[in-house]
């Protein structure tokens, strides 16, 4: 279970130019902040383009929703995920009793040994009975 690589240098290309042109935008925007005199009209510009912007982008976002939406139909279940989690994002072993991470009002996850260990605060006997007061005396 790894995340899909960028597919071809083009791609790659383009993620890089969002980014730069992302750290750039802040960038200049800081700059005009920090600048003695503020300039209304480009700020102005600024609050007018957000206003025109942000609804226009969400307007395509849903628009192409409804189009995924129309090409499979409407969900009839949730989708399963995949159940067998040996290895997770970084290539560590995971290490797991699924049945008791299920059951379980708290979880803990760490790393041991560069394995991702999970584990519960559900207790079991010695015959595998699970302890319900696990912090209580008596």
């Amino acid at each position: 279970m790894r995340r899909d690589p960028l597919r071809s240098p083009h791609q790659k290309l383009f993620h890089l130019f969002i980014v730069v042109s992302g750290w750039t935008l802040f960038l200049l925007a800081w700059m005009r902040v920090a600048s003695d005199l503020p300039d209304y009209a480009v700020l102005a510009k600024m609050v007018i383009g957000t206003l025109v912007v942000a609804p226009l982008v969400t307007l395509y976002w849903v628009l192409h929703n409804l189009a995924i939406a129309r090409v499979k139909g409407p969900r009839t279940r949730a989708i399963e995920a995949e159940a067998h989690y040996v290895r997770d994002w970084n290539g560590r072993e995971v290490i797991a009793d699924w049945a008791a991470v299920r059951t379980a009002g708290i979880t803990v996850i760490g790393i041991v040994d560069d394995r991702k260990v999970y584990r519960t605060l559900i207790r079991r006997d010695h015959e595998g009975r699970v302890l319900t007061r696990i912090f209580a005396k008596g």
